[in-house]
């Protein structure tokens, strides 16, 4: 992978921001490389490949802080950019939580997150598509549609305070939905840092199956069930966790977690973690936007709010260190960890009575972010459990909850975990599925 590009346009912009007498400054340049296959009734249908440099600088000047991104990389351009940024700073207010840049250089842990294999792919990649399709077809699919990505990302960063790294990732992805002669449809995914764990069949078939599942229906009424959620939910749900913990979050009222540290907020079953760096995650770095080594920060631990994510400036309001979790303005998480419990999928729901198992969901909205409602529309196999065991598919059904209220009445944690990223989880997740009791389930209105 070619990473002159960037070391070329963060010294650029670096040596620019330096005339202008600052006090701190950060350079993060990040190019991304993805390809990108799309297949629809059983074919592939658009193959594309898509170049992108994004740029972020930050200064700090008499304790005033602006932040800014760009993706032109013309010289004029860049000039314009970091002239411009410079300048909004006479219309900002002296920042109480400025904090100076942390001192480097920092040694940076060395991990494996870069598949050359990855770089290399050409028609394996339509390979891979028809190996999902197929598979799908074999469990009883009739149209299988969806989307395969492959992204090779590097970063770069250098900063006014002795830091100057780099790093790279790689990651390929396929979502699969695959639909049976009745439209019922199902979902498949893979998710993976390295082609030997990347399965597409898998999501296929998994699709498949779900949409044969799928095709019988029954009524069923809107009211308090318990819930299985599926990785891919689970995911959704603990993302928006994970997010809720960064200190920017709590301090703008956009979070559940405000005034929560040392309480529980969780069933003592659950652990969340982040890691800026893990074995088969991807996204991650081996520093953050402040060139702080990122490392593993357990968020809760047995049900109790450990920490918040932080950078320099929030951990300095907050009379704590860092978790190295820098976006500069809004700290965040890298790769979200749920711990491994001891029920199997098949224990979930011979152990319900009462119960709705969603394999899938998009469109999760809050409607009070500080109280956690908030709602999100179940997509593809959904089903009814009745006495241990499912019943037949349900269609129209929306989860309106809160999610602090489900955090505590989660009652089995599941014991095989995968990795999920898609559209609707944009942090990685890595979770099995979950079990919550009580949850409130509607009936969508289209």
């Amino acid at each position: 992978m070619n990473t002159e590009i960037i070391d070329k346009v963060t010294n650029m912009i670096y040596k620019k921001a330096s005339r202008l007498m600052v006090d701190d400054i950060s350079v993060v340049s990040a190019y991304g490389k993805e390809s990108m296959l799309r297949f629809s009734n059983n074919s592939i249908t658009v193959v594309d490949t898509l170049d992108e440099v994004a740029v972020l600088l930050y200064l700090a000047k008499d304790r005033k802080r602006v932040v800014g991104t760009t993706s032109s990389l013309r010289e004029e351009d860049l000039d314009r950019f970091v002239t411009q940024l410079f300048s909004s700073m006479v219309y900002i207010e002296e920042s109480e939580e400025y904090t100076p840049l942390p001192k480097g250089p920092f040694k940076y842990k060395s991990y494996n997150s870069y598949d050359i294999s990855i770089e290399r792919l050409g028609e394996e990649l339509t390979d891979y598509c028809n190996n999902a399709i197929n598979a799908a077809l074999k469990e009883g699919a009739v149209r299988v549609s969806g989307v395969l990505t492959s992204d090779l990302v590097a970063y770069k960063i250098k900063t006014s305070c002795g830091v100057e790294s780099m790093d790279k990732s790689s990651s390929i992805t396929i979502n699969v939905r695959a639909f049976s002669e009745t439209s019922s449809s199902g979902h498949g995914l893979s998710c993976a840092a390295s082609l030997p764990k990347f399965d597409p069949g898998e999501a296929g078939a998994t699709a498949g199956r779900f949409a044969k599942e799928s095709k019988r229906t029954g009524y069923w009424e809107e009211g308090m069930y318990d819930l299985i959620v599926g990785p891919t939910v689970a995911a959704d749900l603990m993302q928006m966790v994970a997010l809720s913990a960064s200190a920017f979050r709590v301090d703008t009222g956009t979070s559940f977690l405000k005034d929560c540290l040392g309480k529980k907020v969780a069933s003592e079953q659950l652990i969340l973690q982040d890691y800026g760096t893990i074995d088969g995650g991807f996204d991650g770095r081996a520093f953050d936007d402040e060139g702080v080594p990122t490392k593993q920060t357990n968020i809760i631990e047995n049900g109790v709010l450990l920490t918040y994510l932080h950078n320099t400036s929030t951990a300095k309001k907050y009379n704590t260190v860092t978790t190295a979790n820098a976006g500069i303005i809004s700290p965040h998480p890298w790769n979200i960890v749920v711990n491994e419990g001891d029920m199997s999928l098949g224990e979930m729901i011979s152990e319900s009575k009462k119960a709705v198992y969603v394999t899938n969901n998009w469109y999760t909205r809050y409607q009070n972010y500080v109280t956690g409602e908030y709602s999100t529309l179940p997509r593809d196999a959904t089903f009814v459990i009745d006495s241990g065991s499912i019943k037949y598919a349900i269609t129209g059904t929306r989860i309106s909850d809160n999610i602090p209220r489900q955090l505590l009445n989660i009652s089995g944690i599941g014991k095989r975990r995968k990795w999920v990223k898609w559209w609707e989880v944009e942090t990685p997740v890595y979770t099995p599925p979950i079990l919550i009791k009580n949850v409130k389930i509607t009936k969508a209105q289209f």
